[in-house]
């Protein structure tokens, strides 16, 4: 605020739009970066093709049906096609979830995904808290980064290109560097299987003795 020149007075009081900026910041991170995937139990309806799935999920990725394992994502129209056929598969287009075969009791499944935190408000709310988006310290600076991005186009900041110059800190100029970028490469270094060995070619070719005669393998 102070930054921006921002006013907290009774008759210009621009607090309330900070903390907005601020949350928004929190959920964008969390659509496009995917950092805190999580599981939660989805309870199913029996006879029923469609269902209208609640707002806080911001992004679903899987789904696992007893007796199934982890479903194939489909389009909707497959999605469709799958259930008059009782083959396994799921779509999801938000707010809307097609599962598929179609239960005839209700259940409870397993579903992986993103869900949208509980918004920051007090001056304790930790966004590394699950609560408030479960992300971790080094991913805050990028929080702040959108605030004054988006708190400068408002404010017109001319200094800042209005916003400019904390819209490429946080997307970047080339979709190559920024917050958003850094944060996707240290979360897929993260789950990354451990590298593959070397191979060994002396296996296959032989080697070389200290008097340089070749041993063959």
């Amino acid at each position: 605020m102070y930054t921006l020149g921002m006013q907290e007075t009774i008759s210009l009081d621009e607090r309330a739009l900070v903390k907005q900026f601020v949350n928004e910041g929190v959920i964008d991170i969390l659509v496009r970066t995917r950092p805190n995937t999580r599981c939660i139990t989805l309870n199913l309806s029996a006879n029923t093709p469609v269902h209208d799935m609640s707002n806080a999920i911001i992004s679903l990725l899987d789904i696992e049906y007893p007796g199934y394992g982890f479903l194939q994502r489909l389009t909707r129209e497959d999605a469709v096609t799958a259930q008059a056929a009782g083959s396994p598969g799921f779509a999801y287009e938000e707010p809307l979830l097609w599962i598929s075969p179609v239960p005839t009791v209700a259940k409870g499944i397993s579903a992986y995904g993103v869900f949208r935190p509980n918004a920051l408000s007090g001056d304790g709310d930790d966004p590394q808290l699950e609560t408030y988006g479960g992300l971790a310290p080094e991913f805050h600076p990028a929080i702040l980064n959108y605030a004054c991005w988006k708190a400068a186009e408002y404010t017109q900041h001319e200094q800042s290109a209005m916003g400019e110059k904390w819209r490429i800190a946080y997307e970047g100029k080339d979709g190559d560097t920024g917050d958003i970028s850094r944060i996707k490469k240290i979360l897929t270094k993260r789950v990354t299987p451990q590298a593959a060995r070397r191979r060994d070619l002396t296996r296959n070719l032989g080697s070389l003795s200290e008097s340089g005669a070749y041993l063959g393998g």
